[in-house]
């Protein structure tokens, strides 16, 4: 018995250590928007940590009147703050020292971008942030692509990086008002080549250019900080340039080192995976790519029952699906969440209906989401009930309908939200749609309902059980999906 407790014992120390314990980051943000985006770039830094496994980031707009216990419980704090030189957009004595005492006391601070610039006038701020931007210290050329020279290849955040290694499409800080020396470290800079400025520049530009820091670090306190100059913008923080040293300089900031892996494009050294993506085989024609599950083989109903599994009302006729009214909803019995899926479908000519009573049928994601299915040549009808449209949620971008009795598509591309094991939404699942090879729905989000986080059927709806409902006889083929997870 004491084996087994010993042998138990040794396999929760082995998860524990390949599961460490998440960073618990709390991002300050808000402010003043003008060049500086916050609410485009702060939830990209946010997924930038999270993506990596490593943090657990909350965010808040509003720091003003906040103080040491805003701060407890977290391990780091990421700055994407700008108060547009607007002394009412300062937090506050008591919210301000207690971000000193808090990096004091041995947490981490990332210093991001233009957050330098903020608190023009706090003197205690900018020994915190080793650099900043200030009136007649700090410029940049116009945003282009530049090259980031490593000149600590031995610190943590670095360690491992190419010597050089390129960003593109940003703006290169210069001229900031720093620190003395020997308070801050230099880990990288960039060449801030004069001519760029075109003559235009209002602080001095010696020469052809000056090396201008791009990451450092400093001590305050006890605590750790890292300022990174680099993303600009949306695409700017995007870049594996600014993605690997910003989460590997948070990651060092709070713990004071780094285990996050360097991808092969920004390692010393690194060579291409020998991995290739998965080979699959387009199909010509009508037929399905090599790894497609076939739906509708058909010849026969094989594979599609009625709700309760009796089988389909359907027929197989001719290669086609026939679904006259009164056959009963249709249901795979294959069951998945996320996927690619294609279908063609034909609608009958019926002149003598309108609206909703002409061609109506419905194809339903998990048999919970419905995408419609109407005739929607010169049918007027309301927006969220047109064909493109996600049913009672979105209606298409357009109506790219054919007429009737002519066959017509979709290409859908569904990811199911993610779930606890409660069955409650912890994300969003959207949808992107083609009809006819035009786009109609461009990754919709999809209101959670009942049903969506556990695998689930495509149902194709019969529009009947209803007071003069018309005979209608719809048509499918070349159903088939490709699951995505």
């Amino acid at each position: 018995m004491r084996s087994v407790v010993l042998l138990a014992l040794l396999s929760c120390s082995v998860v524990m250590a390949q599961a460490p314990p998440k960073i618990k980051t709390l991002l300050i943000t808000g402010g003043a928007v003008g060049g500086h985006d916050w609410k485009t770039v702060s939830p990209l830094l946010k997924k930038a940590l999270e993506d990596t496994g490593r943090f657990d980031v909350r965010v808040t707009e509003e720091f003003r009147g906040a103080g040491p216990e805003t701060l407890e419980g977290y391990d780091l704090v990421v700055l994407n703050y700008y108060d547009g030189r607007k002394k009412e957009l300062w937090w506050g004595d008591r919210a301000q020292n207690a971000l000193l005492d808090y990096v004091k006391s041995g947490k981490g601070l990332v210093m991001y971008h233009f957050s330098t610039a903020a608190f023009d006038g706090w003197a205690e701020y900018e020994k915190l942030s080793g650099g900043n931007w200030r009136p007649n210290n700090g410029h940049h050329s116009p945003g282009h692509n530049f090259e980031v020279d490593v000149k600590d290849a031995d610190h943590p955040i670095t360690k491992g990086l190419k010597k050089k290694f390129r960003q593109p499409a940003d703006e290169l800080y210069a001229n900031l008002k720093w620190q003395p020396a020997g308070t801050y470290q230099v880990l990288a800079t960039a060449w801030d080549e004069h001519k760029l400025y075109d003559g235009k520049a209002k602080q001095p530009t010696p020469g052809e250019g000056l090396h201008q820091p791009m990451l450092w670090t400093l001590e305050y306190g006890k605590g750790r900080v890292y300022g990174n100059a680099l993303g600009h913008d949306g695409p700017a923080v995007k870049t594996p340039a600014f993605v690997v040293t910003f989460t590997r300089g948070a990651e060092w900031a709070a713990t004071g080192a780094v285990t996050l892996p360097i991808p092969w494009e920004m390692a010393e050294g690194g060579k291409r995976p020998a991995d290739q993506p998965r080979v699959v085989t387009p199909g010509m024609g009508a037929a399905p790519p090599s790894d497609a599950v076939v739906l509708f083989n058909g010849k026969d109903m094989t594979g599609w029952v009625k709700k309760g599994g009796e089988p389909s009302g359907c027929a197989a006729v001719k290669s086609e699906m026939s679904c006259r009214t009164g056959a009963g909803d249709a249901y795979t019995t294959a069951k998945f969440r996320g996927a690619q899926i294609h279908l063609e479908y034909f609608i009958p000519a019926m002149p003598q209906q309108k609206d909703q009573l002409k061609g109506n049928s419905g194809i339903y994601l998990q048999g919970v989401t419905e995408l419609q299915v109407l005739d929607g040549y010169e049918n007027p009808t309301y927006p969220t009930g047109i064909v493109g449209a996600v049913y009672n949620q979105y209606p298409p971008l357009v109506n790219a309908s054919r007429k009737p009795e002519q066959w017509q598509s979709y290409d859908i591309v569904y990811h199911a939200p993610k779930c606890n094991d409660r069955g409650q939404e912890l994300e969003p699942g959207w949808v992107t749609v083609l009809l006819n090879g035009v786009l109609v729905q461009d990754r919709s989000v999809l209101r959670f309902r009942k049903g969506m986080c556990e695998p689930g059927p495509l149902m194709l709806q019969d529009h009947s059980g209803f007071k003069g409902a018309p005979d209608t006889t719809m048509k499918w083929r070349n159903l088939w999906y490709r699951p995505l997870e």
